[in-house]
């Protein structure tokens, strides 16, 4: 993770994204949301996904909504990421965030 200034937040998930590990993921991006106005969340390295994961990734577009925070997918074109949120039927929603 690295920091480009005080408003913003480059946060990486690498590895599975799934039930397993979403509540602690989760828990890590929120209190990012607190402290930073702009949050980038970077998908490049995820390497499995299931509906858990991409359920997570879409109450983070709500928490940060109703904290007046933005939030930035970058990666939506990781072919793990693309295949699983057109699977679930949801990669119009995460399109339109970034």
């Amino acid at each position: 993770m690295s920091v480009l200034n005080s408003t913003v937040r480059i946060l990486e998930i690498k590895g599975k994204l799934y039930c397993g590990n979403v509540t602690e993921t989760q828990q890590q991006i929120e209190y990012a949301l607190e402290i930073f106005n702009n949050v980038i969340i970077n998908l490049n390295s995820i390497s499995s996904m299931d509906m858990s994961g991409i359920f997570m990734l879409y109450l983070l577009i709500i928490k940060a909504k109703e904290k007046k925070k933005k939030i930035v997918f970058h990666g939506l074109d990781n072919q793990v990421v693309k295949t699983a949120m057109s699977v679930a039927g949801v990669r119009r929603i995460f399109v339109g965030v970034a």
